[in-house]
């Protein structure tokens, strides 16, 4: 294998790439690194957990001579980027001495390879349904609900995201079991029949960074039993699927909203900042207090430390006191993108129901469901 290409070219792409390589203690594990193969006009770099494989296509019109290797996902990546960003770097796989010889200007190196031939095979399974959107609409989804994902749970369904699709309408839950995001937008094809599937963090983290936010163009959610797989912006992406039960979590949104209290968002984000310097560290409660036009913040530590802030709102109900996680309640609000934000309560109040206060416009609605906490 020999070629030429500009730094500035493979640069991102590789990066991309390698970051889902795996990750092991055990010096053989091949998916550490990255597969390289230049044919046909084109460069494939492709990179797996064994869950999830990330693949890269890029045009080749320098090659000189076909061929695929395996290399060290981190030992590639940090020997290029230390290069100048316009330099031609040239890649040459020399199989008698198992090294690729990489070359930009005057530096030179030399790094191990491995046969491909041991890289694995993704496993393909038939098609069963497919989700089409617009690129932005699904990174709008992925980015305001995947903060809500478990990271570590027993409960495995609570580690990943939901989809539900209905006729048009896709619907979105996570959940660490403390908070979750529910949101709905509208598919560009209606399904072929009701489907659900749930989604690694991994994957919706992947599928976040090569999304383009701006981007109106259609894209295709393709959908097995138990993977999933998609191309675009010059990615291929497949990943497995968390295959387990996933409980009604409709029955938590509430059906009779008693009480509704509209607050502007910078403000409260600036507010929970000041008060939750002297929150307890174990749960960081923050309490909210709404009652004679005004909210009242409040938290106090182990210590009998006390912190208190007010924001000026129009309600004059029946006084309200509800506390909540305080980084929760902050990445929800940054998460809805709005100039104003709803609270929302039933009686008894068991947790705050939070969404944009004016979604008209949007092609996706959110709203987030936080438990409340004993301070």
């Amino acid at each position: 294998m020999k070629f030429s290409i500009l730094l500035s070219e493979i640069l991102r792409p590789l990066q991309e790439v390698a970051g889902i390589a795996g990750v092991s203690s055990n010096k053989e594990d091949i998916t550490q690194n990255v597969l390289i193969k230049a044919e046909k006009g084109k460069l494939q770099l492709k990179a797996t957990d064994y869950n999830l494989e990330l693949e890269a296509v890029l045009a080749l019109p320098d090659l000189q001579e076909e061929g695929t290797i395996t290399v060290n996902a981190v030992k590639l990546c940090e020997t290029l980027k230390h290069l100048d960003a316009n330099s031609l770097v040239s890649f040459t796989s020399d199989s008698s001495r198992e090294i690729l010889e990489l070359k930009a200007s005057k530096s030179n190196f030399e790094i191990r390879t491995r046969d491909a031939a041991n890289f694995p095979p993704f496993e393909k399974e038939t098609e069963e349904q497919v989700i089409v959107l617009k690129q932005k609409q699904l990174k709008e989804l992925i980015d305001k609900s995947k903060f809500c994902i478990a990271v570590e749970d027993f409960r495995e369904y609570l580690r990943g995201m939901r989809l539900e699709a209905i006729d048009t309408t896709l619907s979105v839950f996570t959940s660490d079991g403390h908070r979750m995001a529910i949101l709905e937008t509208q598919l560009q094809t209606p399904v072929t029949a009701q489907f659900g599937a749930i989604l690694t963090k991994k994957c919706a983290d992947e599928l976040s960074k090569i999304l383009d936010a701006n981007s109106d163009t259609n894209i295709e959610l393709k959908f097995t039993k138990k993977t999933v797989s998609t191309e675009l912006n010059g990615f291929i992406l497949s990943s497995k699927l968390l295959v387990c039960t996933y409980p009604n979590v409709r029955s938590v949104i509430p059906k009779a909203i008693e009480t509704t209290i509209s607050i502007p968002t910078e403000p409260l984000i600036k507010s929970i900042n000041r008060v939750s310097v002297m929150a307890s560290k174990r749960v960081n409660g923050v309490s909210f207090i709404f009652a004679d036009n005004k909210v009242m913040l409040r938290s106090e530590n182990s210590e009998h430390e006390i912190a208190t802030d007010e924001l000026s709102i129009a309600y004059d109900g029946t006084p309200l006191e509800i506390a909540l996680n305080a980084s929760y309640v902050n990445e929800a609000l940054n998460a809805s993108k709005a100039d104003n934000v709803v609270f929302c309560f039933t009686s008894p109040i068991a947790n705050a129901l939070v969404k944009p206060a004016d979604e008209a416009e949007s092609e996706v609605k959110s709203m987030y469901i936080i438990s409340k906490v004993i301070v």
